[in-house]
């Protein structure tokens, strides 16, 4: 009996040692993540920014992954040039959203990427439960919000509403334009960058390939 107590205290102690390693690892990242310094005078290559907003405070999945796409007939340049962008919520004492607006149901992102054709068509959920093996994975998908990327240019793509509460044929992705807003945030997230510069595209749209 007394050995089966150590063990469990052992494995607990384990397990525990093993989410805040994996936690620590994503507040690190994002609290040393080099400032942009984009300046559209001296770059070739462009800059997009927008916004990733919750329903709710409590968080769902341990990451999510929201996927920038490369519109290419070159699978090598689709590779290169398509990036994840990762949205990390706070979760050593409870699951909940730490972005940089409402209340930290919102966070800001700005990529800089090659001129050409964009889209953002898919959401990666993670979900990490201590083991490797109880690690899940899952994806949203059959959506598209496509945009450009031109040289020298800081472009709104828009602000992303992802649902993860979602039920009963409710759509876990909608759209809307919230340019003065994310711009006024992110010049303080981001303050070496000419957002004077910034472009708002409001012609930028979201479709569904298929039912969500």
């Amino acid at each position: 009996m007394k050995t089966a107590s150590k063990t469990k205290s052992f494995t607990s102690t384990f397990r525990i040692l093993f989410l805040c390693a994996f936690i620590s690892c994503g507040i690190l990242s994002k609290a040393t993540a080099q400032k942009l310094t984009f300046n559209p005078k001296t770059t070739a290559n462009g800059l997009i920014f927008g916004s990733f907003t919750f329903p709710k405070e409590k968080a769902r999945f341990n990451g999510y992954y929201m996927l920038i796409s490369y519109k290419s007939t070159d699978p090598k340049l689709v590779r290169k040039y398509s990036k994840e962008v990762h949205f990390i919520p706070a979760q050593i004492t409870r699951m909940r959203h730490k972005g940089d607006l409402d209340g930290g149901l919102t966070y800001l992102f700005a990529v800089e990427k090659p001129e050409g054709e964009y889209a953002i068509t898919n959401i990666r959920l993670f979900s990490n439960s201590g083991f490797q093996v109880l690690q899940k994975t899952s994806n949203i998908n059959g959506f598209t919000i496509p945009f450009k990327v031109n040289k020298g240019e800081i472009q709104y793509i828009g602000n992303i509403l992802f649902n993860e509460y979602a039920e009963n044929g409710e759509p876990f992705v909608s759209y809307q334009n919230n340019f003065e807003k994310d711009l006024a945030g992110i010049r303080v997230e981001e303050p070496y960058v000419f957002w004077d510069a910034a472009k708002n595209d409001d012609t930028i749209k979201l479709s569904f390939d298929k039912a969500l």
